[in-house]
């Protein structure tokens, strides 16, 4: 209880100055002197959630295509610029972002500034490089199919999710790649690389009233066009769902997904807290009974993942040589069960609690960590204020929370259960 307390007078919120363009462009600027160093990152609005069936994997694709040429810079022109000013940079598409960001000498920040703007504006994507890198494409998603334990992470999300677009994979379907066109990814990068379309978030040492000046300068002149995003949702689980893949494996694996909740659910900072005293540090329960005491698993890990129209809550492991997958899938929910029963002392909850705050700290532990954070929230949660909540919710989370949180989605109806075994 001491610690908490001293972490509430210790936390210093996170101040962000807000501006927003007439074309729509939000600008988010976060200071900390601490180092000359600056990250500048633009967030734009669309990943594999906005992707409809048979083009799934575009967001992805452009994404590559982005490094391939724009009307003043030519193929691989992006990265040499910002290398020779002696700055790293680079991309990720996620469910519902994709990112590009570099980090820079805090005088030189604006050259990233520069470059997506005209990333944003002038765009190619020239058949002739688009067709070998959709092939460079391809090939990763050839890999993923040939990894046991991505194809049964995507059979998970298929299998929990019929309706709703989180069970598209990232990278997208073969079937799709294989059919999207040069015409097709220029589409999509003209409806969705607008300003009112993006957030620009810029963290480190920064003047803001400098930053923002240089961020109108490069973006005030492209025209915006707000979109609307349409919000699906997957009709409640009422039974059990299970599958089993076979791949060549030495050793079999489990996973296990409940349905929860969305970002910001009160629920959602107890999940946070439930996965940590079930498998964060070597004093967790799965750590210290499972494996060490009852020598059932080599690995075993939970996990809350919350997004922004839904949520799960996971768990994977690998079972001894001589245990089957069944006895420790049986386990497990016996240690749920002593979750939902309320077998849980206040120091476990104290403790978890604890490293909740702690990763919570540490993820913005650098200005391209305090950036990512700050356009994380701001997307999938509406505000990047909702950052500044989080510590207090998880300090409130209480034994009682724990149990009626545990009871009310650890069940066997709600729940999608995998196994990967060696091939026969």
């Amino acid at each position: 209880m001491l610690l908490n307390i001293l972490f509430l007078l210790t936390f210093e919120p996170i101040n962000v100055t807000e501006e927003t363009l007439k074309n729509g462009l939000k600008i988010l600027i976060y200071e900390d002197h601490f180092a000359p160093v600056v990250s500048t990152q633009i967030h734009y609005r669309v990943g594999s959630y906005n992707e409809p069936s048979g083009l799934t994997g575009i967001s992805h694709l452009l994404e590559h295509m982005a490094f391939k040429g724009t009307k003043r810079y030519g193929p691989k022109e992006y990265d040499r610029i910002i290398d020779e000013a002696g700055g790293e940079e680079n991309a990720f598409t996620s469910t519902h972002q994709t990112v590009y960001w570099a980090n820079l000498y805090k005088d030189r920040y604006e050259l990233e500034i520069m470059l997506e703007a005209d990333r944003m504006k002038n765009l190619l994507i020239a058949e002739k490089e688009f067709v070998p890198e959709k092939m460079v494409v391809m090939e990763e998603r050839r890999l993923g199919e040939n990894d046991p334990y991505g194809s049964l992470f995507e059979t998970l999300d298929l299998v929990t999710y019929f309706y709703h677009p989180y069970r598209n994979p990232v990278i997208g379907f073969m079937t799709d790649l294989e059919k999207i066109s040069r015409d097709d990814v220029y589409k999509w990068y003209k409806k969705y690389y607008n300003p009112a379309n993006a957030i620009i978030v810029i963290s480190g040492d920064v003047d803001k009233k400098e930053a923002i000046r240089l961020v109108a300068r490069h973006f005030e002149k492209i025209k915006g066009k707000p979109l609307q995003e349409p919000e699906f949702t997957e009709p409640p689980q009422n039974g059990e769902r299970r599958f089993t893949l076979y791949k060549e494996v030495n050793f079999p694996a489990l996973v296990i997904n409940f349905r929860t909740v969305k970002i910001n659910h009160p629920d959602s900072y107890v999940l946070d807290v439930i996965s940590k005293i079930l498998s964060f540090g070597e004093s967790s329960r799965f750590k210290r009974i499972l494996i060490r005491q009852k020598s059932l698993a080599v690995d075993l890990d939970a996990y809350s993942s919350v997004s922004k129209y839904d949520g799960t809550f996971s768990i994977f492991g690998i079972p001894q040589s001589k245990v089957s997958i069944e006895k420790l899938e049986e386990e497990i929910y016996l240690e749920i069960e002593r979750l939902k029963s309320g077998d849980i002392t206040d120091k476990e909850i104290e403790k978890a609690k604890n490293q909740t705050l702690a990763q919570f700290v540490f993820r913005q532990d650098s200005p391209a960590g305090i950036g990512f954070t700050i356009g994380h929230w701001e997307i999938l949660s509406g505000s990047w204020q909702n950052i500044n909540l989080y510590p207090e919710k998880i300090l409130d989370v209480k034994k009682e929370d724990i149990i009626r949180v545990s009871n009310q989605y650890f069940t066997e109806e709600n729940r999608t259960v995998g196994y990967l075994m060696p091939r026969r």
